[in-house]
């Protein structure tokens, strides 16, 4: 895979400094949305055209620093690098500007890309020579050519449309204000998070080769060529051939050939078995992946454990090995039990938001830059809107292929889409001028994702371990308080919400501004997780929960879920604080 990529409106995004700059201009009225579209649309509407041209010139000339790196793309970028991926950004930029002060846009884009950190080694360490800004359309198809370019993403689709642009080229077109909704002719995304699925998802899906010995087989390649038929159904490896593939793996790390293997309860995405030799325990995961759910859980859990070890977190299991081709993680054992619900206490929470303080205390170390985005990362109130927007559309187009699943269908429809209506016509009435307006950089945190009490085991010593981070990476402070409230396994009380939020407001610094974000989403949130609920009726998530639990009735599992779906959605409907 080599990648191109766009530079203006994709790499950074100009939004906020066009509103800024037209309103210090004195040309715009002081509603307009904070959106270069709008910006540029009203100009055009007023007979102001050159104003409009002038304006470019300075800003992306003069005032060029200002601007804002797009939302996610250093992670995209690091992403990248940390799978091997090259990377080139080709853009069409004239040298000066059409009217006005003669600056260098040339310059000044490169300048921009050094102060981001892009071709910082420690940091991006892109190379700048795979960095072009031509001079014509013309030039900037040819340099996608000659680069070797197998995907390209662009910000517009007219370009994407161009008649030269090289055939074999997969184009991506990010869309993240929405503005090309009805374009069908590429894929389109809406954030650089989606755009890592997008790209990433077909590299890393690839099946893998099945060695001539069994003993030494991935265990990846089984599950990714023989344990996917042609519907791709899930076929788990066996115990067995589990213990065979994994036994070089524990070898390497200290773990005698005798070992045995017990699978561990509660296991819903990948397989977790205790591992017993010599009188030592200790716990295998073996990570779930699916061609069609390209989410890297195993290097998200990675990533999180060696930022929470190597800096002294110790409420974590301790991370004794990791195998990237076989997908599987070695971890120290926990002695300790799960909470029970009701079982909260200040306590317990506090050591809940000890552990989150303690990651975003490391926000800025090389471990924590290099995490990927979390799953579903959302970093403004339109991606919220958006992820649960989704969910509920995967659920609306199931096709029932049984009693229960036509039940399920059928509360969808006219049960949980009606009250996600409702929601959102609340969250867009109060936030109708900033749906795409997304957080700066320093406004997101390292989230373990998943986050909450069904995920923790209390220990002989009385403290919390906390554990399952496949999900984790830089996400929206507001998500990760509304997951932890809303999961329905080992709740916390509400009674804990305005100490909780407010004390994470304090520690990351958000100065009041996180107990407003969070209590406006958690709406949202609470049919999301209704959403969440009823993932067994969905194809991967079948998929997914065979190859964690086996042979376990499906039909059993779909009705426990679905009334748990319904209980939850009754929950929802009732006024509670926060937002009573």
């Amino acid at each position: 895979m080599r990648l191109g990529v766009d530079f203006d409106n994709t790499i950074v995004g100009y939004d906020a400094l066009f509103h800024r700059v037209a309103r210090e201009w004195g040309c715009i009225p002081d509603d307009l949305p904070a959106n270069k579209s709008e910006v540029r649309n009203h100009l055009r509407r007023v007979g102001q055209e050159d104003v409009w041209t002038r304006m470019q010139g300075v800003v992306y000339g003069a005032r060029m620093a200002e601007a804002a790196p797009s939302p996610g793309v250093r992670e995209f970028f690091l992403g990248c690098r940390r799978r091997g991926i090259p990377v080139f950004i080709i853009s069409h930029k004239t040298r000066h500007p059409f009217v006005g002060e003669p600056h260098d846009l040339h310059a000044a884009a490169l300048s921009w890309l050094e102060r981001q950190g892009f071709f910082a080694g420690d940091e991006i360490g892109l190379p700048r020579e795979r960095v072009f800004f031509e001079l014509t359309k013309e030039a900037k198809l040819a340099r996608i050519g000659e680069c070797g370019c197998t995907h390209f993403v662009d910000d517009l689709p007219e370009f994407l449309a161009e008649a030269a642009f090289p055939a074999c080229v997969q184009r991506v077109l990010f869309d993240p204000n929405g503005l090309y909704a009805a374009e069908s002719r590429f894929v389109r995304v809406g954030s650089w998070a989606e755009a890592g699925r997008v790209v990433w998802g077909e590299e890393e899906s690839r099946p893998e080769p099945v060695a001539a010995d069994v003993g030494r087989r991935s265990l990846a390649a089984r599950t990714d060529v023989r344990g996917y038929g042609a519907e791709g159904t899930a076929c788990p490896a066996s115990l067995a051939e589990l213990r065979a593939a994994a036994a070089p793996f524990l070898g390497q790390h200290g773990v005698g050939a005798d070992f045995t293997l017990t699978p561990l309860p509660g296991g819903a995405n990948n397989r977790v078995l205790l591992v017993e030799s010599g009188g030592v325990r200790r716990v295998l995961k073996a990570y779930f992946h699916d061609p069609a759910d390209p989410r890297d859980r195993f290097r998200a859990e990675q990533g999180l454990y060696r930022l929470a070890w190597g800096r002294g977190l110790r409420c974590v299991p301790e991370p004794l090995g990791w195998d990237a081709g076989q997908r599987l993680g070695l971890f120290g054992h926990v002695e300790g039990r799960k909470l029970r619900p009701h079982e909260v206490t200040d306590r317990h929470m506090g050591e809940a938001l000890e552990f989150v303080c303690g990651l975003n205390a490391l926000r800025d170390t090389p471990a924590a830059v290099s995490l990927p985005v979390a799953s579903e990362a959302c970093f403004s109130v339109g991606e919220h809107r958006a992820v649960v927007e989704r969910r509920i559309a995967r659920l609306r187009s199931m096709a029932p292929a049984s009693a229960v699943d036509a039940e399920a269908a059928a509360f969808v429809k006219d049960e949980l889409t009606p009250a996600w209506e409702a929601v959102r016509r609340t969250i867009e009435g109060r936030q109708a001028r900033d749906l795409a307006a997304t957080w700066a950089p320093e406004r997101r945190c390292v989230s373990p994702s998943d986050f909450g009490f069904h995920n923790a085991l209390l220990a002989p010593d009385d403290r919390l371990r906390f554990f399952d981070f496949e999900y984790a990476g830089w996400d929206d402070p507001a998500k990760l308080v509304c997951d932890f409230f809303c999961q329905p396994q080992v709740p916390a009380d509400a009674g804990h919400w305005d100490g909780f939020v407010g004390a994470l407001d304090r520690c990351l610094g958000w100065q009041g501004e996180l107990p407003v974000r969070a209590a406006l989403l958690l709406p949202a949130y609470r049919i999301k997780w209704c959403c969440i609920l009823l993932n067994e009726f969905l194809g991967t998530e079948q998929a997914r929960r065979a190859f964690a639990q086996g042979n376990e009735d499906p039909t059993i599992r779909k009705a426990t879920q679905l009334a748990k779906a319904r209980r939850a959605l009754e929950r929802a409907r009732t006024p509670h604080h926060p937002n009573a």
